[in-house]
């Protein structure tokens, strides 16, 4: 059986409701965008919190997703049978262990987010001589015939 293209499916099928409710940024407001903005909202604590509730409850909900119509959806595309399941079973009765995720995912995404936004700090100081070495490594590129 192929659970993880199931998976990867079940964990995608609510992105585009929440695309629709989220800021997005045009390609020129992620470009004024600095990395020190970006860094301070990633180490924004009620941010990571709030974000780390969600993702918790997403997965909570995603446990609990029937998986038959999904096996059968990809099933029908892959131009393959269906394995046969009972239409009630959940990523959360087919693998017990995976009521543990949605708790990790929360305890674990502030540090990540943490660790995102220190990453995001350091490239903003970094940036004047990366811009620089990019300059160096151009000018030192033999002539193009």
């Amino acid at each position: 059986m192929r659970l993880i293209p199931i998976a990867i499916l079940a964990a995608a099928m609510p992105l585009p409701a929440l695309a629709q409710d989220a800021q997005l940024l045009t390609p020129e407001e992620a470009e004024e965008t600095s990395l020190a903005q970006m860094s301070d909202k990633l180490s924004d604590p009620v941010r990571q919190q709030e974000l780390a509730m969600m993702a918790r409850a997403m997965g909570e909900v995603l446990l609990d997703l029937p998986i038959a119509p999904l096996t059968e959806a990809l099933a029908d595309i892959a131009g393959e049978e269906a394995p046969a399941m009972d239409k009630g079973m959940t990523i959360r009765s087919l693998a017990p262990g995976s009521s543990r995720v949605p708790a990790e995912i929360e305890k674990n995404l502030p540090r990540a987010m943490e660790a995102m936004g220190a990453l995001a700090g350091a490239m903003e100081a970094m940036a004047p001589e990366l811009r620089a070495m990019a300059k160096r490594f151009e000018q030192a590129l033999p002539p193009q015939r």
